[in-house]
């Protein structure tokens, strides 16, 4: 028992000095990291790009599969986010990280969209892209999400689970964005 707790009190201390060492210590955010440039189509195969962050004062970049519960169970949540949130300026995308793998997979994701109501645009990245190379197939986790800034700059550390249940931190991250 002891030796879980010795745990436990160890994984908080790291995950708080890892934290510490994301902000400033008046609040501020002390890097920016670019998201990765894409040119791709969404499942609907309209073209979407890196350009579509300019558009926005912030967007919000969701990443899920088709094999993740947890990630289907909070798209009527995200739709209402995103609802919210584009009468604010902004905007919510979706990557369907496996939906470009076959026709099959895209097809799945385009039901599961269509079953949870979603309309926000949700990117079907080829796997031959760099953007799926070098980005989509590192995450290791679903659904992992991203704040970006109209200058296409990652801005804090990904928001790993139910981004509803983080919403606070999605605020926060919007308004550096903004101030």
């Amino acid at each position: 028992m002891l030796r879980r707790i010795a745990t436990l009190a160890a994984a908080a201390l790291l995950g708080a000095a890892l934290l510490a060492g994301c902000s400033s210590p008046d609040g501020e955010l002390v890097s920016k990291t670019p998201f990765p440039e894409f040119s791709a189509v969404d499942t609907d195969g309209e073209s979407i790009g890196s350009d579509v962050f300019g558009d926005w004062d912030a967007t919000i970049v969701n990443f899920w599969n088709n094999g993740c519960g947890t990630c289907i169970a909070e798209m009527p949540e995200l739709e209402e986010m995103y609802q919210q949130f584009k009468t604010e300026n902004v905007n919510l995308i979706g990557v369907a990280a496996d939906s470009g793998e076959s026709d099959e997979q895209l097809a799945c994701a385009r039901d599961i969209l269509h079953e949870k109501g979603v309309t926000y645009a949700n990117i079907s990245p080829s796997p031959e892209s760099s953007f799926y190379q070098d980005f989509v197939k590192g995450l290791t986790g679903y659904p992992t999400t991203y704040i970006v800034d109209r200058e296409g700059n990652i801005i804090g550390a990904p928001i790993i689970g139910n981004v509803k249940a983080q919403e606070q931190t999605v605020r926060e991250r919007i308004e550096r964005v903004r101030s």
